[in-house]
C-alpha cells in the first residue's frame, strides 16, 4: 500500500487554520490550568521525530512547552526507580511537554535486544499502564505518536543524513542497528504498541514519508488532544459529588505497655539507636535505601518518633520530608509528584513526616478531594510502593495511635507552654471534631494498603517513650529483614 500524500498546495491552505486552533486552544490551557498534556512522540530512525517537534514549536508558544529527551539512564539514574527521572519533567497544568520516546525508550530497547525476560516486559508494561491511567485521571492528557516509514524510506534518509557533515552527527550507533534489523523491531514495536493502546491514552499511528502529511495529521492529533483534556477537566470540575464513607471496624491498636522509668527507657534507647546505626553504615545498605512514612493524629508523637531514629544516623544519609497543604506549585501536578520529588537513591534515607495517604485521610474526611479521588488512590499508592521496593528501597508505614483523652490532654498541655505553644493551632483543634472519621479512614487505609514489603506498624502512642522504642525496633527489623 503507498504511503499516505498530500500536495503542498493542499498543505498550505490547511496550515493557517490548524496553526490557529492550535494557539487559541495552547491559550486556553496556559489561562485555565485546569489541566497538562504530555507528548509522547516515539518512532523508527528517520520518520521524522525532530522535524515534527521542531515544526510544532514554531507553530506554538514555546515559553510554554517543554522538551526532553532522556535516552539512556545515567548512573546517577539508576540509583532511583525507573519512573522517578519522568515525574521530574512532567508538566504543570497549563503547560505541555514533549517527550522523545518518553518511558517507551528503555523499555523498548531492552525488549527488542533481549527477548529472554518476559517477566520483567510484562512488568514494565505494566508500571507504563498504571503511571498513563493514572496521569489521565490526575488530569495530565497523555497523547501517544508513533511516527513510521517504510524500509526503503528510512534507508535513503540515514544515508543522506549521514553524507552531510552538518546531520551526520545526527545518525546514531542505535539508529543503525534498528534499520539493520527493521522486521525484528517493527515486530517488537507492533506487540508493544498493542499492549499498552488502552482507551485514557491510545497511539495514534502516522506515516511519516511524506512530510506534509505527518505534520498536518500530528497537529490534528494534538489539537483533538488539547481540546479533549480541557473538556475532561471542565468535566471533572462539575461532577464533584460529595457521599458520605460506609461504616469501617474500628482500628485495632496494640495494648499499651507497662510505662518505663527514666534510666531503663535511655538503656533501651541507646541499644536500638546502636542497633540503627550499624545497619546503615554496612555495606550492603548502599545496595537499598529506605523509606519511612509516618501518619497520626495531631499530637501522637510523630516527630519525637522521628528524632529518635535521626538522632542515630549520619545528617548526610537522610532528609526528613515534612508535609502539610500542598502548595499551588504542587496542586498543578499530578498528587504523587511532590512525594516522588524526595525519593532517596540508593543508601539513602527519606523519612516523611505525614505522606501521600493524605489524600485518604485528611483529604477525603475533610471532604477536600473529589471521592473518585480518593477511592482511586488506594491502588495507585499500592503501586507507587510497589515501583519503591522493586527498585530496593524498604519501606516501612507507621500510624501512630493516640487516644482522644490523651490528645487532649497533650493539647492543653502545649498551649501552657510557651516554647511549644506553636505546636497546636486553630487547625488541629479543629480536627478533633473529625477524630471518629480519622479512625474509620485508617482502619480502612490500612486494611487496603498493607503489603508485605510495605507493611503497616500501628503503635499504641499514648505512652510517648514505649512508642518511641516500638519505632525504633520497627525500623531495625524492618533493615534486618
Amino acid at each position: 500500500m503507498p504511503a499516505p500524500r498530500i500536495s503542498k498546495a493542499a498543505f498550505q491552505r490547511n496550515l493557517p487554520t490548524l496553526r490557529d486552533e492550535l494557539l487559541d486552544l495552547q491559550l486556553k490551557l496556559h489561562t485555565a490550568k485546569s489541566c497538562a498534556v504530555a507528548v509522547i512522540i516515539a518512532g523508527t530512525p528517520a520518520a521524522g521525530r525532530s522535524e515534527t517537534v521542531n515544526e510544532l514549536l514554531e507553530w506554538l508558544d514555546p515559553k510554554h512547552i517543554g522538551v526532553h529527551a532522556l535516552g539512556s539512564p545515567s548512573a546517577e539514574d539508576r540509583k532511583f526507580p525507573a519512573l522517578w527521572r519522568f515525574w521530574q519533567k512532567l508538566p504543570a497544568r497549563g503547560r505541555m511537554t514533549f517527550f522523545f520516546a518518553g518511558w517507551y525508550g528503555e523499555y523498548l530497547t531492552g525488549v527488542v535486544k533481549d527477548r529472554k525476560s518476559k517477566q520483567r516486559d510484562k512488568r514494565s508494561v505494566e508500571r507504563i499502564l498504571q503511571l498513563e491511567k493514572m496521569l489521565v485521571r490526575d488530569g495530565v492528557r497523555v497523547v501517544k505518536i508513533y511516527l513510521h516509514t517504510d524500509h526503503e524510506t528510512q534507508q535513503k534518509r540515514l544515508k543522506q543524513l549521514r553524507a552531510s557533515k552538518l546531520t551526520s552527527w545526527r545518525v546514531t550507533k542505535e539508529d543503525r542497528w534498528q534499520a539493520k534489523h527493521f522486521d525484528q523491531v517493527n515486530r517488537v514495536v507492533r506487540s508493544c504498541l498493542n499492549a499498552t493502546d488502552h482507551e485514557a491514552a491510545p497511539w495514534h499511528r502516522v506515516d511519516g514519508t511524506d512530510q506534509e502529511y505527518r505534520l498536518l495529521s500530528v497537529g490534528r492529533i494534538l489539537r483533538d488532544q488539547i481540546a479533549a483534556g480541557l473538556q475532561a477537566a471542565e468535566q471533572k470540575r462539575r461532577d464533584w459529588p460529595a457521599t458520605k464513607p460506609g461504616k469501617v471496624k474500628p482500628l485495632t491498636v496494640p495494648p499499651t505497655q507497662h510505662p518505663l522509668d527514666d534510666d531503663e527507657y535511655e538503656r533501651q534507647l541507646e541499644t536500638l539507636q546502636g542497633r540503627l546505626a550499624r545497619l546503615v553504615r554496612k555495606s550492603r545498605f548502599c545496595e537499598h535505601g529506605m523509606v519511612l512514612a509516618f501518619e497520626g493524629m495531631d499530637a501522637a508523637g510523630k516527630g519525637g518518633a522521628i528524632r529518635r531514629i535521626t538522632h542515630a544516623l549520619d545528617a548526610r544519609q537522610y532528609q526528613v520530608v515534612p508535609v502539610s497543604a500542598p502548595t499551588p506549585e504542587e496542586l498543578s501536578y499530578p498528587y504523587l509528584w511532590r512525594f516522588w520529588r524526595h525519593i532517596p537513591a540508593l543508601g539513602s534515607i527519606t523519612i516523611y513526616d505525614r505522606s501521600w495517604y493524605g489524600r485518604v485521610l485528611v483529604e477525603r474526611v475533610r471532604d477536600l478531594t473529589p471521592d473518585a479521588d480518593w477511592k482511586r488512590a488506594y491502588a495507585e499508592i499500592v503501586e507507587f510502593e510497589r515501583q519503591l521496593t522493586e527498585h530496593g528501597l524498604l519501606v516501612a508505614k507507621f500510624w501512630l495511635s493516640v487516644s482522644k483523652d490523651e490528645q487532649l490532654k497533650r493539647f492543653k498541655a502545649r498551649d501552657d507552654d510557651p516554647l511549644k505553644r506553636f505546636k497546636v493551632d486553630r487547625e488541629d483543634w479543629a480536627n478533633r471534631r473529625y477524630y471518629d472519621a480519622y479512625q474509620t479512614a485508617a482502619t480502612e487505609m490500612i486494611r487496603r494498603t498493607d503489603a508485605k514489603d510495605a507493611k503497616w506498624h500501628v503503635v499504641a502512642a499514648d505512652d510517648k517513650k514505649q512508642a518511641r522504642l516500638t519505632v525504633l525496633k520497627a525500623v531495625c527489623e524492618t533493615l534486618e529483614r
